[in-house]
């Protein structure tokens, strides 16, 4: 299954694991510069000795104390970062504190962002409108003692005629922000609402008409006046790295962030596109190329594992990186492509100096814990999964996997535990949207090994009826079939996917333990030969 992960062990984890922190962390190097130092130093020393008439002694008291600071600086380059500009608590500990914190989310101030209606004239502007909502939800994202339901969540009540208490309950929040945005060339006009989601009274309101060039303020002044009605403070200004970004630029940016978060192979191929369109017009547009790189890492992982992808990801992601330091996502896309080639080091150091720029940032978390997968570090990618399914307790996948985990943990009660948890979060997603085919892939296949198998294959064919273009859909529905033991129906799905589409590689195929069921077909084997390589 391409959208599950493979538990495959690739080293060990015990001395390798500890080598790799200490390159990581840069207590090699600072050992062997401060070897270096001291010899320099005692160099010099000896020669001051004579010149300035010092005892003897002085330079034995020099030894001593360089090594006796030999230890300290190690434990610091362990426990800090130490950078020639500066020396900063390592990230590593911060992540490791926030992942051991009792704090409780759900008690917290919490508030939902609606897509903003499209009330221009042609209805041509959804995607801006909910880009616009995004971004305040986004920006409403970063105040500490504030949680926010993700855009997953809060995005499926778009369009739909639904009571704003209603939506509080099953959002679990206390406050809605709903609006609208009528776009007409340059001109602007962005009305808001805070409701109270338990009584359904107002709690603000506004009504902005600017200029397309006044969106950034627009965006932050909302999102000031929010968190002041509900006497929170904002840590940080919205969008600060692009401030200056053209408007047409980032129209199709938010086409991007648009097409990217439907998940589809063709979505995620227009997405590419308006992030070109994006940094065509605005080359140091970090946020763009952090987007882009984010469509190479996808397609790589989900739909098409060729050096192109790998090396485009990687390539993308250093501009990202180059351009907006500052942004978690720049730091998400690096430790994407580092993963993809292998580096886990520095995708465990992007990673984390993500998390360390935005501890709520939900791809950070989940990314980790898949790199950890690859480690071989199963209970540390345990949990990254946990801590991100706190971070959007809505989002059924982290918790899916975690039950993964758990069966290559061997704890299989457990394992059966959260899969029946992760199923009851598919449901609310499929009530809201039947037609969702991330939700009915990944619940068929935890359906399928609770043992509910008639309505497992009812979401894997409507899945696969809704997306018969989309190879992962496909795919994934030769792996069901194969796992539920139905070998002639998991052939004829993947010759279906190969006549289609053909975009999935032979090597994926080869090492998916879920075709292990039909291996020693010969049919399968005259399939796999014509995939390509």
């Amino acid at each position: 299954m391409y959208c599950s992960i493979q538990v495959i062990i690739m080293n060990d984890p015990g001395t390798k694991g500890f080598w790799t922190q200490l390159k990581k962390r840069k207590v090699v190097r600072v050992a062997l510069a401060y070897i270096l130092v001291s010899w320099f130093v005692m160099q010099v020393g000896e020669i001051a000795l004579e010149g300035l008439g010092l005892p003897p002694w002085t330079l034995t008291l020099t030894i001593v104390l360089l090594l006796l600071g030999f230890p300290v600086a190690l434990v610091l380059a362990w426990a800090y970062e130490i950078t020639p500009m500066r020396v900063r608590k390592d990230s590593a500990s911060f992540v490791e504190s926030i992942i051991e914190s009792e704090d409780n989310l759900d008690s917290a101030p919490s508030i939902a962002v609606l897509p903003f209606d499209d009330m221009s004239e042609k209805g041509d502007q959804a995607y801006f409108c909910e880009g616009i909502a995004e971004e305040i939800l986004n920006a409403l994202d970063t105040i500490a003692n504030l949680r926010v339901a993700s855009r997953m969540a809060s995005f499926q009540f778009g369009g739909k005629q639904a009571d704003i208490r209603e939506i509080g309950k099953k959002l679990n929040v206390q406050n809605v922000l709903e609006g609208s945005v009528r776009k007409s060339g340059d001109n602007l006009r962005i009305t808001t609402q805070l409701i109270n989601a338990r009584d359904g009274f107002h709690i603000w309101s506004s009504q902005f008409d600017r200029k397309l060039v006044e969106i950034f303020d627009i965006q932050e002044e909302i999102a000031n006046s929010i968190a002041k009605a509900l006497s929170l403070s904002l840590k940080r200004k919205i969008n600060q790295s692009q401030q200056q970004v053209d408007p047409k630029a980032y129209d199709f940016f938010l086409r991007g962030l648009h097409y990217f978060a439907r998940h589809t192979t063709q979505d995620n191929i227009y997405a590419r596109q308006m992030f070109k369109q994006a940094i065509d017009i605005e080359p140091e547009f970090g946020r763009a190329w952090a987007g882009l790189s984010y469509t190479y890492g996808f397609s790589y992982m989900y739909f098409n594992a060729s050096d192109v992808n790998r090396a485009e990801a990687r390539r993308t992601s250093l501009q990202a990186l180059k351009l907006a330091p500052e942004l978690a996502e720049s730091h998400v896309s690096a430790g994407i492509a580092s993963c993809m080639n292998q580096d886990y080091a520095n995708a465990d150091s992007e990673f984390e100096k993500a998390i360390e720029l935005d501890p709520k940032h939900y791809e950070a978390w989940y990314f980790f814990g898949r790199t950890k997968v690859h480690e071989g570090d199963l209970a540390r990618a345990l949990k990254l999964f946990h801590r991100a399914s706190r971070v959007r307790p809505e989002d059924f996948q982290s918790v899916l996997l975690q039950a993964q985990l758990y069966t290559s943990l061997g704890q299989t009660s457990k394992a059966m535990e959260v899969t029946r948890k992760g199923i009851k979060l598919v449901r609310a997603v499929l009530e809201l949207n039947p037609d969702d085919n991330r939700a009915l892939n990944m619940g068929a296949f935890a359906l399928l090994r609770l043992g509910e198998k008639e309505e497992a294959e009812q979401w894997i064919l409507t899945s696969m009826r809704n997306a018969p273009m989309d190879s992962i859909i496909q795919y994934n529905g030769a792996c069901f079939f194969s796992l539920a033991g139905e070998v002639e129906r998991a052939l004829d799905c993947l010759e279906d996917c190969l006549i289609k589409v053909g975009n999935i590689s032979r090597d994926w195929l080869l090492h998916d333990s879920d075709m292990d069921n039909i291996r020693d077909n010969p049919r399968y084997e005259k399939i796999i030969s014509s995939f390509p390589d």
